[in-house]
Formats: C-alpha cells, structure tokens, sequence
C-alpha cells in the first residue's frame, strides 16, 4: 500500500501536463500512488494520462465524462490507497522534495496535516511566498491563519492531510470556489498541524482561468461558500467568528466589483441587493478588525457615492495590470 496518493484532476491542459506530472513522479519520496482523472478532456490529454500509467506502475488513470473541478477530485478520493493525500492542479507543479518535506514533518509531529509555502508563477516572472518559522498548532489555530490569510493559503493544493480526516467529506459538485466549502467541512476534523512555509508549489497564474474572467452569476459562489465558512465557525470555532465574518462579508465586495466593471451593471440580477447589503452592514464592515483601512474607507464611499465608488474600482483594476 503506498503510503501517500496524489489527485491530479485532468481536463484541456495539453500544454503543462507533463511539466506536472514529471514533477510528481520525480519525488525524492518515492511511496506514492499518483491518480490522473482525465475528467473527459477533448484533447489528447487522456492518452498521454494512459501513456504514463504504462510506464510507471505507480501510476493509475480514471477516465470519465466532463462534470469539472470538484467532481475529478471526488472521483479521484475513491481511488486513493495511501494515508495521506495530495491534490495538485494538473496546470501546477511542484519542487522535487515537496512531498517528503510535507510528509517528514507530519509524522515527526504525529499531525493531521502539513502545509508548505507557494510560488506564484505568472507570465513574467515567478513571486516567492514569504517564508515565516515553521510552527506546530492546532487545527483550530490553523484555520485562523487560513482565515486571516496569513501564513497558510486556504487553498488545499499545498497541503498533506491525513486521509482518514477527510472520510465522508467531497468537493461540491459544480461550483467555483470549491476549497472554501470543502475547508470548511475539513478542519473541525483536523486536531494538529505543520504549518511550514517554504515554497514547494508552483501555482500558475493563466490568464484564461475561470475566476479571472469577467462577471457572470457564478460568481455568486464565493459568497455561498463564506456563507457556509461563517456558519460552521460559528458553530465549531466561535473564537474565529470575526475573521469569519470578515470574509462572508469581503464576498459581498468582491462579486460587486466584478459587477461595476459591466457597462450594464445596474441592469444586472442581484446589484442592488448586494449594494443594499454592503451599505445596510456598514458598522460592522467599520468594527471588524480584520477588515484593511482602505476597504473601510472604500465602504464608506459606496454608502456616499455608488458612481465614486465605481471609479476607484476601475483604478485598482487597472493597477493589477
């Protein structure tokens, strides 16, 4: 039995997959099982997944029909043989000693999980993730740096995690935003962490990636999934409740500016609902420590003026290009 599996969900990455699978199977940790689901891909993505598993046995594909992110990972949990999993993006890669760096400290702390830091690979140049102490913590001091992004990214790609933690739980068919509900359903399970900080991921910044893109309703999953973060802290992790809130109420934020970059923007479902909210929440956006200044500041304009507010939203775009 290996003891660690690697999900790679598989869908029109012609152009990275082997970068990312080489990087995988090239571990100085060698006892893995890497599962490729070729999540109905219609390139040719499927027979260089079948190509590899003929020429390492460590290796085993799962075809099936199209039903996105969440659902390839899903597929791919049933399969897993190894106590702990990895999942990496198949547009992703990673260092060559990521999963031993992760596994070591898991089992020298006897923890749940282990994280480590990222690179952020853009088309111009690669960002390195501020390396911190590595630390023990639990699982309840873990999610508060999650929520706080500060230290751990919430993202589940650069985490090892103990396998039988995860029993029961899947990603949530058909939504962005995916590694909110499922952290959310996760770390109530998690009782201990290593939190290390070195960058080991290579997460690849493409600028036709589904949440770069444009408004469209489905944005409305982040908020969905803050929802659902807020109301399991509530209940699991009351001490977190203000970072919490924080972020079920930054998602209003979000979706919003997506919104006010649409020359029809006030013609669009849900507008005026969000800015009524925002505006009706404002004290609380004021009173959550957790909130940057400049949001703040940038609240109170849109409780003042929708129209300056909107400009200043089309200043930050601009500045993130």
């Amino acid at each position: 039995m290996p003891e660690v599996s690697v999900i790679i969900p598989v869908y029109k990455v012609e152009k990275y997959i082997h970068k990312c699978i080489d990087s995988v199977l090239n571990q100085t940790f060698r006892d893995i099982q890497v599962i490729l689901v070729d999540d109905g891909s219609p390139d040719n993505c499927g027979h260089i997944c079948d190509e590899y598993s003929k020429a390492d046995k460590r290796v085993s594909v799962v075809h099936k029909e199209n039903g996105g992110l969440s659902d390839a990972r899903n597929a791919g949990m049933k399969y897993a043989e190894g106590n702990y999993i990895l999942f990496v993006d198949s547009d992703d890669y990673i260092e060559h000693d990521m999963i031993e760096y992760m596994y070591s400290r898991i089992k020298d702390s006897d923890a749940d999980m282990a994280t480590c830091g990222i690179y952020e690979v853009y088309s111009d140049r690669i960002e390195e993730q501020k390396r911190e102490p590595e630390f023990v913590c639990s699982g309840e001091e873990a999610f508060r740096c999650i929520l706080q992004g500060h230290t751990i990214r919430g993202e589940v790609w650069n985490k090892l995690i103990r396998k039988s933690c995860m029993s029961g739980i899947e990603f949530p068919k058909g939504r962005l935003y995916e590694d909110i509900y499922f952290t959310a359903d996760l770390m109530p399970r998690i009782k201990k962490v290593v939190v290390g900080t070195e960058p080991k991921y290579y997460y690849l910044h493409r600028s036709d990636s589904i949440t770069g893109r444009a408004y469209r309703p489905k944005l409305y999953d982040i908020i969905d999934g803050y929802t659902k973060n807020y109301q399991v802290v509530k209940q699991k992790f009351p001490a977190l409740e203000k970072e919490a809130q924080c972020l079920w109420l930054w998602s209003r934020f979000i979706v919003l500016d997506k919104m006010l970059l649409e020359n029809n923007y006030k013609e669009l479902e849900g507008y005026k609902e969000l800015k009524r909210f925002i505006r009706r929440h404002l004290p609380a956006i004021l009173r959550n420590p957790y909130f940057q200044k400049k949001r703040k500041i940038s609240a109170v304009v849109l409780f003042v003026s929708t129209k300056l507010y909107r400009r200043l939203v089309f200043i930050s775009e601009e500045k993130k290009r």
